[in-house]
């Protein structure tokens, strides 16, 4: 009699997902499997709170199951993709984490593939999967890294501009604080956001020059921290679409403070007519003074800056163009 058949595959493909979805229930978070059309993501997770609230922040994830992958190379595990998934997972829309499910030990170690794929080191073959990244150990928010998500509370509206302006950068020669980092960058009629290390210096040099400070501009470890700092909190207090994953390329991988020009979320808007409503009340008390016209939450005007060796590099670039395109 013949009868259809469960075979090796299909037994390790369950291992596997069941090993996540224990594990991801165990965490408090919300696991989906993929029921159909999985074709490289076998299911997601959404972050959950401390509170208990869903936040709508997902990550997919792609499990392998079973001996074969676990190729050892020292403090990691050596995973060769396939051409189609490598470039599959670089290009989807929110982080992929890879899982490998080892059947006899029963622990499943990660990485957020997609970071890997899309950082400048990148291995041409290879990810490699940390053995102290695993699954059943690892904290809901290490997961979420790549969202900016700490754990950290989620503030109402008028908690974050608290937040934005009683944090302050504790060395004298940068006086900065998030809130002139925001109201700076704010672009676009104040429907994007940007930041980079020009706006910063160009913050810390004014306040110098007005406050007539006897020492000139200082950067150094803790101010870069500050800065990233900054970043972070944007991110996770949702008041901008940050690509916050390519921020953390920027910041361990380059070594660089990140620049972006992120557009604001609801909740940035809300910040914005806070500020305003705060500027007309102030006003009206007359606790300041400002010109018809201006506000605080105003937007500046973002330009790129051609260095000279830019400059001598746009006939060079004419050049090329016209050159290749009798060949095209």
């Amino acid at each position: 009699m013949t009868l259809p058949t469960a075979g090796h595959n299909y037994k390790m493909e369950r291992m596997g997902i069941s090993a996540v979805a224990e594990a991801i229930a165990h965490a408090g978070l919300i696991w989906r499997e993929t029921p159909t059309g999985d074709v490289g993501i076998d299911g997601q997770i959404e972050y959950v709170d401390g509170q208990g609230r869903a936040t709508g922040r997902i990550v997919g994830v792609q499990v392998k199951c079973g001996v074969s992958y676990f190729e050892d190379a020292g403090s990691s595990w050596r995973f060769k993709p396939q051409e189609k998934h490598r470039f599959y997972w670089e290009r989807y829309p929110v982080p992929v984490l890879l899982m490998l499910h080892h059947p006899e030990n029963t622990q499943t170690y990660w990485v957020d593939v997609r970071q890997v794929l899309r950082s400048p080191v990148v291995d041409p073959q290879y990810v490699f999967v940390s053995k102290k990244q695993i699954l059943q150990t690892t904290s809901p928010e290490a997961l979420f890294a790549g969202f900016g998500v700490t754990g950290a509370e989620f503030l109402d509206i008028p908690q974050v501009l608290q937040s934005l302006i009683l944090t302050e950068c504790r060395n004298k020669s940068f006086p900065i604080s998030y809130f002139d980092l925001f109201a700076n960058g704010l672009t676009n009629i104040c429907r994007s956001l940007y930041f980079g290390m020009d706006l910063a210096d160009t913050i810390a040099e004014a306040a110098l020059a007005a406050y007539e400070a006897p020492t000139g501009l200082g950067m150094g470890p803790e101010e870069h921290e500050f800065l990233f700092g900054y970043t972070h909190f944007v991110t996770e207090q949702q008041i901008a679409d940050i690509n916050f994953a390519d921020c953390l390329i920027d910041w361990y991988d380059r070594e660089l403070q990140p620049s972006f020009l992120a557009p604001l979320t609801s909740r940035g808007h809300d910040l914005v007519r806070e500020i305003g409503h705060w500027q007309d009340k102030l006003e009206r008390d007359g606790e300041i003074e400002v010109r018809a016209g201006v506000r605080v939450a105003q937007e500046g005007l973002v330009h790129m800056i051609l260095a000279p060796s830019h400059i001598e590099r746009i006939p060079i670039i004419w050049r090329f163009q016209n050159a290749l395109r009798s060949k095209l």
